[in-house]
């Protein structure tokens, strides 16, 4: 009898001590699911996947040089001599066109344009440039540059298109645009290039000059810097279309260069030329300043800088050159 009841007894332990380890196991489970459900983000329903990273914008191939022969259109140009650079269609919803003006030495010498950039959300285009290598030697004439930059993907003409263009003009500012559906490199009101860049062509009609009155003259170490040779000064009076020049001369004015014309050599250069005089006599030894302004026969692009050349001041031909910027303005009076 006594070893059955211990039997009993044992057995009735062991059936006591299953459900006592089940219940602390689930109790277990328990506090390890309250534990998750605490270190749960706050508003994330638990097994729900987080929501997916906006995609990085794409980046296109790199840009095309545009053929100079595209490039000589008068609507661009002066488009370009006001706004400073143009951005259009080239091919509509798939390639971007942009132009800007500069040397003409091109490459090192002028801002390059890195592939486009398009997040195709918005749309928007991001344009960076690298910046012109100050080692480089280049050419003071200047021309129109342009590439044609490739979207990764065509995208519909339904919206427009914003566009950034990073570094363009030095320092990582951001120039923004937009560019509409109607927004097209051929689309001027006309596709004639200059007349001074046709080959072959006549040159335009000379500016003429005419005499600036005395008593409109500014003193002469207003313009002119001590130690300049040829003592030439040349200003805008309205930028690209009225030039004026002022030359230190001889008090006696037969004994003084005369002005004969100026005219544009190109795009973004201009000669105004002088004769020496005739006279055989003595001349005076002191100095006067002369001064004309040129009504010039084509609009020249002032915002982007232009090169005149005055030649025939000097018996041994030397020619004075000048860097002409859009604020070298005089007022005369």
């Amino acid at each position: 009898m006594g070893s059955t009841v211990r039997a009993s007894t044992a057995a009735s332990r062991m059936r006591r001590g299953r459900p006592a380890r089940a219940l602390a196991a689930a109790a277990l489970t328990g506090v390890a699911a309250l534990l998750a459900a605490c270190t749960a983000q706050p508003g994330t329903p638990s097994g729900s996947p987080s929501a997916p990273d906006a995609p990085p914008s794409a980046t296109g191939t790199a840009p095309v040089p545009i053929e100079d022969d595209r490039l000589n259109d008068s609507y661009l140009f002066d488009r370009v001599s006001s706004e400073g650079v143009v951005v259009a269609w080239a091919a509509p919803g798939e390639t971007l066109a942009v132009i800007i003006g500069g040397s003409g030495g091109g490459g090192g010498c002028i801002p390059q344009p890195q592939p486009l950039e398009l997040d195709e959300t918005e749309p928007a285009a991001t344009i960076r440039f690298d910046p012109p290598d100050p080692a480089m030697m280049c050419t003071a004439d200047f021309r129109l540059h342009g590439w044609e930059l490739a979207l990764p993907s065509a995208i519909e003409l339904d919206r427009v298109l914003q566009v950034s263009l990073v570094n363009l003009q030095g320092n990582d500012e951001v120039l923004e645009l937009q560019v509409g559906p109607d927004d097209r490199l051929e689309s001027g009101p006309t596709a004639d290039p200059q007349p001074s860049l046709i080959p072959g062509s006549p040159p335009p009609d000379a500016g003429e000059p005419t005499p600036i009155p005395e008593a409109q003259l500014p003193a002469f170490d207003e313009v002119l810097t001590e130690g300049t040779n040829p003592a030439v000064a040349v200003r805008w009076v309205e930028p690209g279309s009225t030039l004026a020049v002022l030359l230190l001369g001889s008090g006696m004015e037969e004994c003084t260069a005369s002005p004969v014309a100026a005219r544009a050599t190109g795009t973004g250069a201009l000669e105004v030329q002088f004769e020496q005089p005739t006279h055989d006599g003595d001349c005076s030894a002191d100095g006067r300043l002369y001064g004309w302004t040129f009504e010039l026969a084509e609009q020249m692009p002032a915002a982007l800088g232009v090169e005149v050349t005055v030649s025939g001041l000097s018996a041994d031909g030397e020619d004075a050159v000048v860097q002409l910027a859009q604020d070298d303005t005089i007022e005369l009076g």
